[in-house]
């Protein structure tokens, strides 16, 4: 894989980027391509530190965040998820597309477990017309992380959330 490695609010030092990338390594036998991007954004938050490290593989993006006390613990927090993700994203496409098992030096060998999803709550309910604001205001009035609408000057369903941060996001799907 090809790191890099972002750092906002916080100095990356040597012994940092050195443990960084050979932590990293172990995830190489996921992806036969060298030149795979892996993205490590390590921000300082004060008294704690945030660690998000996302990987692009052929259009997929695999994403896995932690805050903790230390960067260092953060890697050996935020590794382990997202191995669990590429766990089940490689499951999942043997399953769906059922190809066939990869011959050659790659080697599919994991310790971690991986539950089957399933839905457990349909809901169906009525979306109205209404602005991006307007629904905002809604968002604040039900009580949830998001709140989906249908935008009076576009016509698109569209989705505001509340993010972590307090502030409200507002998503805005396409199709290509």
């Amino acid at each position: 894989m090809k790191l890099e490695i972002v750092a906002k609010n916080y100095r990356v030092t040597d012994r940092l980027e050195q443990i960084l990338t050979n932590k990293t390594r172990r995830l190489d036998k996921y992806f036969p391509d060298a030149s795979t991007p892996c993205k490590i954004l390590l921000t300082d938050l004060g008294r704690q530190c945030k660690m998000e490290i996302s990987i692009n593989y052929h259009g997929t993006y695999i994403r896995s965040e932690v805050v903790g006390d230390t960067m260092y613990y953060n890697i050996d927090a935020c590794l382990p998820k997202l191995e669990r993700q590429l766990v089940k994203h490689r499951e999942k496409l043997n399953r769906s597309y059922k190809m066939p098992e990869r011959t050659g030096d790659y080697e599919f060998v994991s310790d971690v477990e991986v539950t089957p999803l399933t839905i457990a709550k349909t809901k169906r309910f009525e979306i109205g017309r209404m602005s991006a604001i307007e629904a905002a205001e809604n968002l604040e009035l039900v009580d949830h992380d998001f709140y989906l609408f249908v935008n009076e000057q576009t016509g698109a369903v569209e989705a505001v959330y509340r993010r972590k941060d307090g502030t409200i996001g507002l998503l805005q799907p396409y199709t290509e």
